[in-house]
């Protein structure tokens, strides 16, 4: 059965953990939200696109909405992090569009190594929201929008100065199985096997298999279908294509194919969800 990919926010979700054993992400995932990360002790890896990063003590990540992520422990028995996952319509409850669109086009995916001095002010915007986030009462809400808000300014500003961060290098992914990223990102619409892949960098279905679930944290088709509903949940989003089309520029067979695979994943029809969704977008603004 094919896990679950997305994880949906409709509000702010500020986490805090400290995990005292290594812990594994069970498969790789997206969300409809940007994402800021923050690595306060240990070491983390992330593995993002073709490129696996090895996160330490001041580093953070930003990434945009629909960015196939995951995590993993591999240096270090424990690490503590702070999240917010950042839902971009509750930005439109707070600002017109055209100020969510100037706050937010700085933030392209990255990693960065902040400075000890950087790191302090990011954190401390960090605990502000957690302590906003788990209060209670009318004012609670709007003090995380604050705090957040400040920490959105203060994260665009570290982006714009490029004296003040410095990009975290990653390790490529073998180049084998990032010649097979590559391919699945670019060829997600057609007709792409476990066969065919494996033949594409001259392996054996079981080598191919156990490279690419290393590198990865996913197995092959996990991967495929992730990178397909990552496509099919933004058509479904962003316009009003039918099904059929959606699931014939998805690389699904037909739209019986694309409604199984789809509810299997979050439990819900392609339909519903669009719905749901259509449901919660705040009324146009006058």
């Amino acid at each position: 059965m094919l896990h679950t990919a997305f994880e949906p926010y409709e509000e702010f979700l500020v986490e805090y953990i400290r995990k005292p054993e290594k812990s594994d992400m069970k498969v790789q995932h997206y969300h409809d939200t940007y994402e800021i990360y923050l690595q306060i002790s240990g070491d983390r890896t992330l593995i993002l696109n073709d490129v696996r990063y090895t996160l330490r003590p001041g580093d953070l990540y930003i990434l945009k909405p629909f960015e196939i992520h995951y995590t993993e422990s591999r240096e270090s028995d424990s690490y503590e992090r702070y999240i917010i996952n950042l839902p971009v319509p509750v930005l439109h409850s707070l600002l017109t569009e055209g100020e969510t669109r100037l706050l937010l086009h700085k933030l392209d995916s990255c990693v960065l190594h902040l400075s000890d001095e950087q790191a302090a002010e990011v954190l401390e915007h960090f605990k502000k929201a957690d302590a906003c986030h788990n209060r209670s009462g009318f004012l609670a809400e709007k003090l995380l929008c604050s705090v957040i808000l400040q920490l959105l300014v203060l994260l665009g500003e570290l982006l714009e100065d490029a004296g003040a961060q410095d990009t975290l290098d990653g390790k490529s992914i073998q180049p084998e199985i990032v010649s097979v990223i590559h391919y699945i990102n670019t060829h997600y619409q057609e007709n792409i096997t476990l066969d065919a892949a494996a033949g594409l960098v001259h392996m054996s279905r079981y080598h191919f298999c156990r490279l690419f679930g290393s590198a990865t944290g996913a197995t092959f088709l996990e991967y495929l279908y992730n990178v397909r509903l990552s496509k099919v949940h933004q058509l479904l989003l962003d316009t009003r294509l039918p099904l059929s089309q959606i699931a014939e520029k998805c690389g699904f067979t037909s739209t019986a194919h694309l409604s199984r695979v789809f509810r299997d994943a979050y439990g819900v029809s392609p339909r519903e969800f669009r719905k749901s969704a259509a449901d919660k977008e705040p009324p146009e603004q006058q």
